[in-house]
């Protein structure tokens, strides 16, 4: 058993940062906002014993408080209760009571926060005689010692509202055992850890932004076309389904072409071309009421002429310009959905 769930920590360990990576947000989803409260985690544990402390493996309790720092980052003070049973009828109980500032490093604030944790402390190690006979001949002694440790784990919380959250997590603990418990110079013990962290008042309102997405023209319509390809039509289906996970004042749809042919031209191809996202997004479900489109023709380049030129083919100058054939859109007041 203690071999199982070893291997199943370590496996959460290794899994916890590729977990993470499926779940990182597309660059053009919603804006993550972190819940920065105060909070209260009350836990329970359930440690797999070092061997040389001699007893049995068993649960214990604790509680943390802490703070967000960051969308990142977390810093929690943690205090843990386990007391151990000796494995002999002779011996006595042993007490681990730890103490300890922990950081969590979250790669995702997501509906799944995978994270890291490692953390420094202090941790008493107490030990009472069973009093019996045998104990009082052997002359059996209490006593108790504070030590060094140092812990390190993986583990994930799951919001299930905006004021309760389920997390589990799984650490190696390092005891140091100055007191030279069971003679042994230092000890390890493996913890799981299942609980929920409260936080404590409401939370804050998300900070507003502004993003600006491009969207390759080419990407969306054909050379010189406005209407959209059927790849076009797919990218904009997603930006409006990712559109549909925030919260948002305003959209501005901008049209930006290169600057091969007429002012005049190229300033009404790129409003159709505008407008014509535009109405892919209202038929998506996004409000018109929120939405403006403009082009801007050959007005804002990217890639000017004297950059392209030594191009002598026009394929090749067609392909020089491409960072210009763009339509940019702006979503003002942009937040996520609580």
């Amino acid at each position: 058993m203690k071999t199982f769930s070893i291997n199943a920590l370590a496996a959460l360990v290794l899994t916890a940062p590729l977990t993470a990576v499926a779940q990182t947000p597309d660059p053009t989803g919603p804006i993550p906002h972190f819940d920065d409260r105060w909070y209260i985690a009350p836990f329970a544990t359930y440690s797999w014993a070092d061997r040389n402390r001699g007893t049995n493996d068993n649960w214990g309790y604790g509680l943390a408080v802490g703070k967000p720092l960051n969308e990142r980052f977390n810093l929690e003070l943690r205090a843990t209760q386990t007391n151990f049973v000796s494995k002999s009828n002779i011996g006595g109980n042993y007490k681990a009571t730890d103490v300890a500032v922990d950081g969590l490093f979250f790669f995702s604030r997501g509906k799944f926060q995978p994270f890291l944790l490692a953390g420094i402390g202090a941790i008493q190690d107490g030990f009472s005689c069973n009093r019996n006979a045998v104990n009082a001949a052997l002359g059996c002694q209490s006593r108790t010692s504070w030590n060094f440790m140092a812990e390190a784990g993986a583990g994930f919380m799951v919001p299930l509202g905006d004021y309760v959250s389920f997390r589990l997590d799984g650490r190696y603990r390092y005891d140091n055992n100055r007191g030279n418990f069971n003679n042994s110079s230092g000890l390890g013990d493996w913890i799981v850890t299942a609980g929920v962290v409260i936080p404590l008042g409401a939370r804050s309102a998300p900070a507003k932004v502004t993003r600006t997405f491009t969207l390759s023209a080419d990407a969306l319509f054909a050379f010189d076309r406005s209407d959209l390809s059927p790849t076009g039509r797919t990218t904009i289906n997603n930006f409006s389904r990712d559109l549909g996970q925030a919260n948002y004042d305003a959209i501005r749809v901008a049209g930006h072409t290169d600057p091969i042919g007429s002012e005049a031209y190229n300033m009404a191809l790129s409003d159709r071309r505008a407008n014509t996202v535009r109405g892919q997004l209202v038929t998506d479900g996004v409000p018109g009421d929120r939405i403006s489109a403009q082009g801007y023709g050959k007005t804002n380049l990217k890639v000017t002429p004297a950059e392209c030129a030594g191009t002598k083919s026009r394929a090749a100058l067609i392909d020089c310009y491409q960072p210009n054939r763009r339509v940019e859109v702006t979503v003002e007041g942009m937040t996520s959905k609580q």
